[in-house]
C-alpha cells in the first residue's frame, strides 16, 4: 500500500484533469488567493498549512466554496440563503426556511461536471484507500480563533463511489442549515459563511481519539491541571470519542516532557471500524477491551506533535488524530524524520494491536490481538496521524447566559437525562418555566421580565442556577449553599462564585410583600393535602375519559383541542408538584434549622463530658446535621416512588413459588402477562402492568416507550431479581423506619421535651410534603403518558399524510407547531420533522455537558477523579461492599444485574428503582440528597451515594467498592483483600444491609 503521507505531499498534478478543474490538492490550500480560506474554508486551510509544515496529514482535496454558493443561489428560492437564514435565527419561520432549504439541498443533484470529477477520484485512489475517504465540512468561518463550529457541521466516514461522494458532500451542505448551526453563527456574529468539503483518504485506524493541547479557559482544576495534556482515545475510528458515544481512555500527559500524569482505561467493548459495506461496529475481545487503545510510542508521537502545534506561543487546540499500523517497508517519514523523531524504518512500540485485518482487504476486526503486552516491542510499527487541528474556542453561550452564568443539570438532569427530542423539551421548558414563576411567586419573590431559567444545551436540560440563585436570594435563608447542599453538582468553589453573584440581592420587596403572601403561603401549605385530593378527582377524571375516548374518529382540529387540554392539563400538575416540592423543601430547611440549633447550644457540654455529638447520634461522628435530617424523614410509608420495587418484588416472589412460571421467565420466553401460566404470577404482573404501566426508564421523555407498551425493562429486572435469595421487600422498608426509629431514640436521652416535641412535628410535617411531592411526581408521569397518547394518534395522522416520514415523526416536532399544523387543517411538516431529526441525531452523539458549568459549555469531557477514594454527596446510611454495575445510559443489559452488587449509573429514574432492592448500594454521578432516587434509596434502606464526578468512567463492572452512604465515599479495594460476598455489611454499619430480592429455591 502507497504511504498516504507521500503521497498527500505529492504533486497535483498527478490528479486526472477532470479532477483538478474541481478538487485542488489539499497542501495547496491556503497558499495563494483563490485557495484562501475565504474560498476553500478554515478546516482545509488549517490541514494544507500543517502538510507544508512537515506534520503527518492524510491525501486529500478540497471542494471550493464557491460551489456550495452556487449550488445555493440557483437552486433554493430567495430569503433561503444563508445569510438571511442567520438574521432569521431563532424564529418560526427561520426553521420553516431552513427546513425547506435543507430538503432542496439534499434532493438536488450536483452539477454533473462535478459528479464526473468524483468519479474520477474515487477512480484514481480506491486502490490506496480501503477503507474509502473521509468528508468533512470547512466552512469559511470555521476552525478560526473566533469560531470552530464543532459538533455542529458534518463528517462523514468510508465513503466509497461516486454515488457515495455525491450524497455525502450534499450532506455536509445541508448540515449547515440545522438550527443550532444558524443560531451559533448567529450569536458569534457571523452574517455570510459558505461551506468548502475536503475529502481525504481514511487511515486505517487501530486506534483515534482527540488531544487537547492545554485546558481551555475556566477548565483548569484538580482533574486536569494547567500544565497538563489531555488525550480521549478509543479502538478503531474515533468518531465515537468526538461525538461522546463510546466509554474512552483518558489519558493526562504534562506538558513539559510528555510523561504520563494519570490515566483511566475504560471498558471498550465494540470499535467503529469501515466494513465492506461502510461504518461497522465490531466487538472487542474481552483481553484487548480492557487494554489501553495507546502504546507509549504513540503518546509519545502525540506529545511531541502537541509541542511543535504550539510554537510560536499558539493554541491551545483541539486535535483529532488516529494510529495507522505501517506495513513492513513503509518508512516512518515526514520530510526525513519520523514523526516521533525516529530514523527511518525504525520499529516502534505499541499497544496490543486490537483492530486487525479479517476476512478481506480492508475489513478490520479486533479479533486478532498482538501477542505483546503493553507497551512491549512489536515488529509493526505505529504511525500518529493528524485529522483535523482547530483552536479551542467552545461554542456560544446557551440562551438568556453570558460569560459568568453558572448552569446546571445536576437535579433536573435525573428527570431527563441525554438529549430531549423537540417536543419533549418544548413541553418540558414551558412546563418548568411557568411552574418555577408560579412557585417563585408564590414566595413573594419578583422574577425579572425576560430571565430565562432554563435553556436547551445540546438538546439537554439546564437550569440557570445565577438567575435562579438571584431570584430565591430575596427569600432570607434560600442561599446557594443551602439549596445546592440537597440538590447537588455544585463545589465549594462554585457555591462561592453563586454566593458572590447573589450579594447586594434586595429584601426590601421580599419584606413589603409578605404581609400578603406569608399569610397566604401558610394557607396554601395547610391546604396542600386537600388541593392534591382535589386535583387527583380531576386527573383521574380526565385519564378515564381519554381511556374510553377513540382517537382515531375525531377530525384533526378535535385531536388538537384534545391535546391542548392534556398539555393544560400537564402545566397544572407541574404547577402542584412544585408546590409540593416548594414544601418539602421548606420543611426540611427547617428540620436542619432547629436541628443545628439544638446541636450549637450543645456543643461545649458535648466537649466537657465526651459525649457523642447530637449531629451524629449512633456513633457516626461523620454524619452531618441534615444527613441527620434525612434520616429522621425516612421510612416514609405510601410512597409513590418505592411503589414500583416493592411490587415488582411481590411479583417475583409469586414468580418463584411457581417453578413453570420461573423457568419461562429465565429462559426468555416472557413478555406479557399472557405468557405467563394461569395463576397468581400472571396475575400480579398483569396487575402490575395495570398500576404503573404509564412508568418507563427515562419516562420524561416523551419518546420513550411506557411500560404498558413494552414491558421488556420490567421483565429484565424481574430476571435479575430471581437471582438473589428470597428476600422481603417489607423489610427493606422497615429497615429505614427503624433506622429513623433509632435516631429519634437516641434524640430523646439529650433534648429536653418541649424541643423533642417539636422535632417530632417538624419531621412529621417533613413526611408528609415528601409523600406529597413523589406522589405529584407520579402524577406527571401518568399526564406525560396520556401526552404520548395524543402524540401517537397524531403520528399517524402525520404518517398518513406523507407516508415519507418514519414512525415517531411527531417527537421532532415542537407542541407550538403540532397545534397550528392541527388548527389549520394543513399538517405540512415533513421538512421541519426531517431538520430536527437531523439535530437530534447530531445532539444526542454529543457528549454529555459536564452537569454544572460557566459561560458556555465546555468541548472537552474531564477526566474522571483519580484515586482509591472518590466523593459525593450522603443521599441513604450505611456502610456495604459490593462488586460494581456499571449500568450503560437508556434501559440496555439490566437483566444482568446480580443480587448485591453496586449499581453505578450516570443517573437513575424513578423508572430503574425496582432494582435498588436487587441491589447492595447505588453510586450516581448526578442528583442530589433529595431527588427521587436519593429518597426511595432511602426508602428501601439501601446506601447511597449521589453526585460523585466521572465514576461511570472511574469504575468499571466487577470492580469491588466499599460504599459509606453516611459520609458520601465511594473507595476502590485491593482485589487482594479478603474477599467477601456481595452485599456484605461493613463492620459497624448500621441495619442489616441491603437484603436480595428473591432466588430460586434450593
Amino acid at each position: 500500500m502507497a504511504d498516504p503521507t507521500r503521497t498527500a505531499r505529492a504533486d497535483g498534478a498527478t490528479d486526472p484533469p477532470t479532477v483538478r478543474e474541481w478538487l485542488k490538492p489539499l497542501e495547496s490550500a491556503g497558499l495563494r488567493r483563490h485557495t484562501s480560506a475565504k474560498r476553500v474554508g478554515g478546516k482545509a486551510a488549517s490541514l494544507g498549512r500543517l502538510l507544508r509544515d512537515g506534520f503527518p496529514v492524510p491525501r486529500g482535496w478540497v471542494l471550493d466554496a464557491r460551489c456550495f454558493t452556487e449550488i445555493v443561489d440557483r437552486q433554493l428560492p430567495p430569503g433561503h440563503d444563508l445569510a438571511t437564514l442567520i438574521r432569521l435565527s431563532g424564529t418560526r419561520a427561520g426553521v420553516d426556511r431552513a427546513a425547506r432549504a435543507r430538503d432542496r439541498i439534499l434532493s438536488e443533484p450536483l452539477p454533473e461536471a462535478l459528479s464526473t470529477a468524483l468519479q474520477a477520484l474515487w477512480q484514481a485512489v480506491e486502490q490506496e484507500a480501503p477503507w474509502g475517504l473521509a468528508v468533512r465540512s470547512s466552512a469559511t468561518c470555521e476552525d478560526s480563533e473566533e469560531t470552530s463550529m464543532a459538533g455542529l457541521a458534518m463528517t462523514v466516514l468510508g465513503v466509497r463511489g461516486e454515488a457515495g461522494l455525491d450524497a455525502a458532500i450534499r450532506q455536509v451542505w445541508a448540515s449547515a442549515f440545522l438550527p443550532r448551526a444558524l443560531a451559533y453563527l448567529a450569536h458569534a456574529g457571523v452574517r455570510d459563511v459558505a461551506m468548502g468539503v475536503v475529502l481525504q483518504v481514511m487511515v486505517r485506524a487501530e486506534a483515534a481519539g482527540v488531544l487537547f493541547t492545554a485546558p481551555p479557559p475556566g477548565l483548569e482544576g484538580e482533574h486536569w491541571h494547567a500544565g497538563e495534556r489531555l488525550v480521549n482515545a478509543t479502538l478503531g475510528l474515533g468518531a465515537p470519542v468526538v461525538d461522546g458515544a463510546a466509554a474512552a481512555d483518558t489519558i493526562r500527559l504534562a506538558r513539559d516532557g510528555g510523561r504520563v500524569v494519570a490515566s483511566a482505561v475504560a471498558q471498550k467493548r465494540r470499535a467503529l471500524v469501515v466494513g465492506a459495506a461502510g461504518l461497522e461496529e465490531v466487538p472487542v475481545p474481552e483481553a484487548s477491551a480492557e487494554q489501553p487503545a495507546l502504546g507509549e510510542a504513540a503518546l509519545r508521537q502525540l506529545a511531541e506533535l502537541a509541542e511543535r502545534l504550539e510554537q510560536g506561543g499558539k493554541g491551545p487546540f483541539d486535535v483529532e488524530f488516529a494510529v495507522e499500523a505501517v506495513p513492513p517497508g513503509v518508512a516512518l517519514v515526514v520530510d526525513g524524520e519520523g514523526p516521533s523523531g525516529q530514523p527511518e524504518g525504525a520499529a516502534a512500540e505499541g499497544a496490543p494491536s486490537a483492530v486487525a485485518s479479517a476476512g478481506g482487504e480492508g475489513v478490520p476486526s479486533p479479533a486478532a490481538a498482538s501477542e505483546a503486552g503493553e507497551g512491549a516491542p512489536s515488529s509493526v510499527a505505529r504511525r500518529v496521524w493528524l485529522l483535523q487541528v482547530r483552536p479551542v474556542s467552545g461554542g456560544g453561550f446557551p440562551e438568556g447566559g453570558d460569560a459568568d452564568t453558572i448552569w446546571s443539570r445536576a437535579n433536573v438532569g435525573e428527570a431527563l437525562p441525554g438529549a430531549a427530542t423537540p417536543l419533549t423539551w418544548s413541553v418540558a421548558r414551558a412546563f418548568s418555566d411557568r411552574g418555577f414563576r408560579e412557585a417563585f411567586a408564590a414566595l413573594g419573590c419578583r422574577v425579572p421580565r425576560g430571565a430565562r431559567l432554563v435553556a436547551n444545551v445540546h438538546g439537554r436540560f439546564y437550569l440557570n442556577l445565577t438567575a435562579f440563585m438571584r431570584i430565591a436570594a430575596q427569600v432570607p435563608g434560600l442561599s446557594p449553599r443551602a439549596l445546592l447542599g440537597m440538590s447537588g453538582g455544585a463545589s465549594e468553589a462554585l457555591i462561592a462564585r453563586l454566593a458572590e453573584q447573589s450579594e447586594g440581592v434586595s429584601r426590601r420587596g421580599f419584606y413589603a410583600r409578605l404581609p400578603l403572601t406569608g399569610p397566604r403561603l401558610l394557607l396554601r401549605q395547610a391546604r396542600l393535602e386537600r388541593e392534591v385530593a382535589a386535583y387527583e378527582g380531576e386527573a383521574l377524571w380526565a385519564q378515564r375519559a381519554l381511556s374510553e375516548l377513540d382517537m382515531t374518529l375525531l377530525p384533526d382540529d378535535a385531536i388538537g383541542t384534545t391535546l391542548r387540554s392534556v398539555f393544560l392539563l400537564l402545566e397544572r400538575t407541574g404547577t402542584r408538584m412544585l408546590h409540593c416540592a416548594s414544601a418539602s423543601l421548606a420543611s426540611h430547611l427547617a428540620l436542619c434549622k432547629a436541628l443545628e440549633r439544638i446541636a450549637g447550644r450543645r456543643a461545649s457540654a458535648r466537649s466537657a463530658s465526651g459525649e457523642a455529638h447530637l449531629d451524629a447520634p449512633a456513633g457516626r461522628a461523620e454524619t452531618n446535621v441534615e444527613h441527620l435530617a434525612q434520616v429522621l424523614a425516612g421510612g416514609v410509608r405510601e410512597l409513590d416512588s418505592a411503589g414500583p420495587g416493592i411490587e415488582l418484588a411481590r411479583v417475583a416472589e409469586l414468580v418463584l413459588q411457581d417453578r413453570t412460571a420461573r423457568e419461562r421467565l429465565l429462559s426468555g420466553g416472557v413478555l406479557w402477562p399472557r405468557d405467563l401460566p394461569e395463576g397468581p404470577a400472571r396475575d400480579a404482573y398483569a396487575r402490575f402492568l395495570d398500576a404503573y404501566g404509564d412508568r418507563a426508564v427515562r419516562e420524561a421523555e416523551l419518546a420513550t416507550p411506557r411500560w404498558r407498551e413494552d414491558p421488556s425493562p420490567v421483565v429484565a429486572m424481574l430476571t435479575a431479581s430471581l437471582r438473589g435469595a428470597p428476600g422481603d421487600p417489607e423489610r427493606a422498608l422497615a429497615r429505614a423506619r427503624a433506622l429513623a426509629d433509632r435516631e429519634m431514640a437516641m434524640l430523646e436521652t439529650r433534648v429536653p421535651r418541649l424541643e423533642l416535641a417539636l422535632l417530632r412535628a417538624l419531621v412529621g410535617r417533613a413526611q408528609r410534603y415528601v409523600r406529597l411531592r413523589e406522589r405529584m411526581r407520579t402524577w406527571v408521569t401518568r399526564v406525560l403518558g396520556m401526552l404520548r397518547r395524543v402524540a401517537l394518534d397524531i403520528d399517524r395522522r402525520l404518517r398518513r399524510l406523507d407516508p415519507s416520514l418514519e414512525p415517531g415523526s411527531v417527537f421532532f416536532c415542537t407542541y407550538e407547531e403540532l397545534v397550528t399544523a392541527l388548527s389549520s387543517g394543513r399538517a405540512d411538516v415533513g421538512h421541519l420533522v426531517r431538520l430536527r431529526r437531523a439535530e437530534h441525531l447530531r445532539d444526542a452523539a454529543r457528549p454529555d455537558p459536564p452537569a454544572t458549568f460557566i459561560g458556555r459549555p465546555p468541548p472537552v469531557v474531564l477526566p474522571p477523579a483519580s484515586g482509591e477514594r472518590l466523593l459525593g454527596l450522603p443521599a441513604s446510611p450505611g456502610v456495604v461492599e459490593g462488586r460494581a454495575r456499571v449500568l450503560e445510559p437508556g434501559a440496555s443489559a439490566l437483566d444482568a444485574v446480580a443480587p448485591g452488587e453496586v449499581l453505578v449509573a450516570r443517573t437513575t429514574d424513578v423508572g430503574l428503582s425496582p432494582l435498588f432492592l436487587v441491589a447492595a448500594a447505588v453510586v450516581t454521578e448526578l442528583g442530589g440528597p433529595m431527588s427521587h432516587a436519593s429518597i426511595v434509596a432511602r426508602e428501601y434502606g439501601i446506601p447511597a451515594v449521589v453526585n460523585v464526578p466521572g465514576v461511570t468512567l472511574a469504575i468499571k463492572t466487577g470492580d469491588r467498592l466499599r460504599i459509606d452512604g453516611d459520609r458520601g465515599v465511594v473507595e476502590r479495594l485491593d482485589e487482594r483483600a479478603s474477599p467477601s460476598a456481595p452485599g456484605v455489611v461493613a463492620e459497624g454499619a448500621p441495619g442489616g444491609g441491603a437484603a436480595p430480592l428473591a432466588a430460586p429455591p434450593g
